[in-house]
C-alpha cells in the first residue's frame, strides 16, 4: 500500500542570506500530516518567519526541499501553491480598498469561477466577524479587523493547507477565541493548519503538536499531551522563606541534573532531567546549603513551563 504524501515536508532545509554571514537554518526537516494543526514556538529571530517564507517560496533556501502535497515549492511554485492560504503579514497597501474589492481581486488570481465569487465573499466575511464593515476602506480597520481580514483572504479559495503567522497578534480575547474556533474548524474539515505565534496559551488551546524552534535548529518536537506531561515530570517549584539572588539562581542552575532555573513570585522554578534521585538530591543540597525551603513541589507544567525548560537564555540570530 502507498503511503499517504505529508501536505508540508521539509526536508533538510538550510539558509544562509550572504555567504560570510551566520547560518539562519540549521537544516531542519518536518513533517506535517493532512488535519493536523501544528504550532511553531520559538523566540524572535529563531527562524519561524523565514521558514514560513521558505515553505510559500517567497525567499529561496540555500539548500533542501520544501514539498507541499509532494510538489517541489521551489521548481514548482503555482502548482505547489494552488492549494495553499497564507497568512504572513498585513499589508497596508490595501488601505483604499474595502474587502468586498479586495478578496475579488484575490479570488480572481486564484482563479475562483465568478459566479462563486460574490457569495464566497460573504461567507468568509461571515466567519471572521467581518460582515458589517465589507464594504468600509480597509485603511479605517484596526489591527485587529486587519488580521481577520487577512484570515478571509487566506481562507477564500477553500485551501487544503493553511499557513499562518502570527494569526491572532492584536486581537482582544473575543478575537483570539474567534480565530481559535475557526482554526479549529477549518482542520475538523480536513485541512492542515502550521502556525507561529508567541502567545504560549494560545498554541496549547489551538494546537495538537508543538514545534520548538531556536537559533535555526528544531529544539523539540512534540503533541501539546506529551509536553504537558514532559513538563510537570520535569519541573520543581520551590518556594523560599528568603529573597533570591542572582547568585543563588547560578548555584542552583550549576547542579547536576538540572538544566535550567528561573525565578517567580514566591522562589525558584527549577527544570531538571526528571529523575527521582535528582529531586532527592536536589532538596538535600538546597537544604544543607542553608536556602530556607518551605516548599518542593512539582510544578503543573504546562507549554510555557517546557518553552522555558529548554530554551534557556539561548537568543535567536535572524
Amino acid at each position: 500500500m502507498e503511503k499517504e504524501t505529508c501536505p508540508i515536508e521539509i526536508k533538510d532545509l538550510f539558509k544562509q542570506y550572504d555567504k560570510k554571514g551566520p547560518v539562519v537554518m540549521h537544516g531542519i526537516s518536518i513533517k506535517i500530516c493532512k488535519g493536523e494543526i501544528v504550532g511553531y514556538l520559538g523566540p524572535n529571530g529563531s527562524g519561524k518567519t523565514t521558514t514560513i517564507k521558505m515553505i510559500t517560496n517567497m525567499i529561496k533556501p540555500t539548500s533542501g526541499k520544501v514539498l507541499v502535497n509532494g510538489i517541489d515549492a521551489q521548481k514548482y511554485p503555482k502548482k505547489a501553491m494552488k492549494h495553499v492560504g497564507a497568512l504572513i503579514e498585513v499589508p497596508g497597501v490595501y488601505d483604499y480598498l474595502t474587502p468586498r474589492e479586495l478578496l475579488t481581486y484575490f479570488a480572481k488570481v486564484y482563479s475562483m469561477p465568478k459566479k462563486e465569487i460574490d457569495l464566497r465573499i460573504i461567507e468568509v466575511m461571515s466567519e471572521v466577524k467581518l460582515s458589517a464593515v465589507i464594504d468600509k476602506k480597509i485603511g479605517s480597520f484596526s489591527t485587529g479587523m486587519q488580521r481577520r481580514l487577512m484570515i478571509a483572504k487566506a481562507i477564500l479559495h477553500d485551501p487544503d493547507i493553511l499557513i499562518l503567522d502570527e494569526p491572532v497578534i492584536g486581537l482582544d480575547p473575543k478575537g483570539i477565541k474567534e480565530v481559535r474556533d475557526l482554526i479549529k474548524k477549518q482542520a475538523a474539515k480536513g485541512k492542515t493548519v502550521f502556525l507561529s505565534s508567541h502567545l504560549l496559551s494560545e498554541v496549547s488551546e489551538t494546537c495538537d503538536r508543538v514545534i520548538f524552534l531556536n537559533d535555526g535548529k528544531i529544539k523539540e518536537d512534540d503533541t501539546v499531551e506529551n509536553i504537558n506531561i514532559k513538563a510537570t515530570n520535569n519541573t520543581i517549584d520551590v518556594s523560599l522563606l528568603t529573597s533570591v539572588t542572582e547568585k543563588m539562581i547560578q548555584h542552583i542552575g550549576s547542579l547536576q541534573g538540572v538544566t535550567s532555573v528561573t525565578k517567580d513570585n514566591r522562589g525558584v522554578i527549577i527544570y531538571y532531567d526528571g529523575e527521582p534521585q535528582t529531586s532527592h538530591v536536589l532538596l538535600n543540597t538546597l537544604i544543607k546549603t542553608g536556602y530556607k525551603v518551605y516548599s518542593f513541589k512539582p510544578a503543573d507544567g504546562g507549554l510555557e513551563d517546557f518553552y522555558l525548560s529548554i530554551m534557556g537564555d539561548e537568543k535567536g540570530v535572524n
